[in-house]
């Protein structure tokens, strides 16, 4: 999301004026090939936010979770592993008729554990400072599911404007809830094109991206998480 925070010139000029504390992580996981995208995984404050009143979080776009910082940590990096990850990606590997043999590349965030352990899952964790440098999904998918979302953002603030020409735009933003924006969250990650993913994980590690192209055949799937 937006680097800075800014809050508008009126609120500042209003005693005790604070920024909204509302805020999410969210976590990214898919192969090189494209063809398999996980949900992604929303960590919030809350576990059961107001919006959500209703809902059937198992119904959402995204995996959701909550502590409360809103961080990934061990627990709930552990609980997306074992419940999450090696089930999606077992039912995956059978859809396609291959073993299931994967490999994880994640990087040296404290929230990712070295203790997990699964068969047939090899994980590979890449050397610290190296993110920006060798994570696939920072080489663009980040930065592009970044602009879609913020473009949907923008477009239900319009919407909103277009049907109450009375709302202003802080009040419009009020509007918005975590619901929206997990609703969001999970059309803006499913716009992001498989050839995007390729062009992202060929920019690090060009083999494997020829190797998953639909064309040869496929022993193997690499995934990365972010």
């Amino acid at each position: 999301m937006p680097e800075k925070t800014f809050i508008a010139k009126h609120s500042k000029s209003v005693p005790g004026h604070k920024t909204a504390k509302d805020r999410i992580t969210i976590l990214f996981c898919s192969n090189a090939s494209g063809d398999y995208i996980m949900k992604p995984l929303v960590i919030n404050k809350s576990k059961q936010p107001r919006s959500f009143k209703g809902i059937n979080i198992n119904n959402l776009s995204v995996y959701w979770n909550a502590n409360k910082k809103a961080w990934v940590t061990a627990t709930l990096f552990t609980d997306w592993f074992n419940n999450r990850f090696v089930p999606d990606v077992k039912k995956y590997l059978l859809q396609k008729g291959l073993p299931f043999k994967v490999l994880l590349l994640l990087d040296n965030a404290p929230g990712h554990p070295k203790y997990l352990q699964y068969e047939n899952v090899e994980i590979v964790f890449l050397p610290k400072n190296t993110t920006s440098i060798l994570q696939p999904l920072d080489q663009g998918i980040i930065s592009t599911f970044k602009a879609l979302y913020i473009k949907r953002a923008f477009r239900y603030i319009l919407d909103q404007l277009e049907n109450d020409i009375s709302l202003s735009v802080i009040d419009a933003w009020k509007k918005f809830t975590i619901l929206d924006c997990v609703k969001h969250v999970g059309m803006a990650y499913a716009e992001i094109k498989k050839s995007t993913f390729h062009a992202c994980w060929k920019a690090v590690w060009p083999d494997v991206v020829e190797s998953a192209n639909p064309r040869n055949t496929i022993r193997a799937r690499i995934f990365s998480d972010h």
